[in-house]
């Protein structure tokens, strides 16, 4: 390397340049304040904003949404939302910016009234509120999810001119905290002749898919918060 190169690459001062410069940086650093020349960046000069309640993004981060937001025609909570996947950095998604698949709306669910109930192929019928719910043993996992119509775009007969998020953005990935759905179907008594649960939204359509029992038993978990924070859903 150069003697005289004053870098070391990837912009890393060489300590060369520390040695030779040390008695010229104490010097300027004892003749700045004099000379009235301040060149921190602005934030340094003030005291920041105050604190609050509840934190949010940066404000330089206020340009990340979700983007390709459509709902059907006549309705106001019919259709999607996706993630920005290409302004994301890391793998969990920030709760704000997770994909939303609605069928009728987002249900104003209260936590202090609403139930998960089993019924049906059981020994037993249970309900569960979430006093009770979080009394079981409770995991945590990173998980991600997806619709199951994500990248449909890439069936259309010409390559969509459109970003990663509005193509792909129906996935996203959360830390996921909640009860293994196990422990409740053993605690109903599943019959031997079940083979399928249905399980079923608390929405005004009372959206609902089939997942067969072998699935649910292995690793669904019922979902109460998403990084960090109360929700409450099927995630397996």
């Amino acid at each position: 390397m150069n003697p005289e190169t004053p870098i070391a690459g990837n912009g890393l001062l060489h300590r060369r340049a520390f040695l030779r410069g040390s008695a010229a940086l104490s010097l300027l650093s004892a003749v700045s304040p004099a000379l009235g020349a301040d060149t921190r960046p602005a934030w340094q000069q003030v005291p920041g904003r105050p604190m609050s309640a509840y934190g949010g993004p940066s404000e330089y981060e206020k340009r990340v949404q979700r983007v390709g937001i459509t709902s059907q025609p006549g309705t106001t909570g019919s259709g999607a939302s996706r993630t920005p996947l290409e302004q994301l950095r890391g793998a969990l998604t920030p709760s704000g910016l997770h994909f939303e698949r609605h069928h009728s709306g987002i249900p104003d669910i209260d936590p202090r009234t609403h139930t998960l109930t089993i019924h049906g192929d059981v020994k037993q019928p249970l309900a569960f509120d979430l006093e009770r719910l979080e009394r079981y043993p409770m995991v945590t996992r990173q998980m991600f999810l997806e619709c199951s119509g994500n990248s449909a775009a890439l069936l259309a007969p010409t390559p969509a001119q459109s970003t990663c998020g509005e193509i792909h953005g129906l996935v996203s990935a959360s830390e996921w905290t909640g009860v293994m759905l196990h422990h409740l179907l053993d605690e109903a008594g599943v019959l031997t002749d079940a083979r399928w649960v249905v399980a079923e939204g608390a929405d005004a359509a009372r959206m609902n898919r089939s997942i067969p029992l072998d699935k649910m038993l292995d690793d669904a978990m019922v979902a109460l918060f998403q990084n960090g924070e109360f929700r409450f859903q099927f995630t397996f």
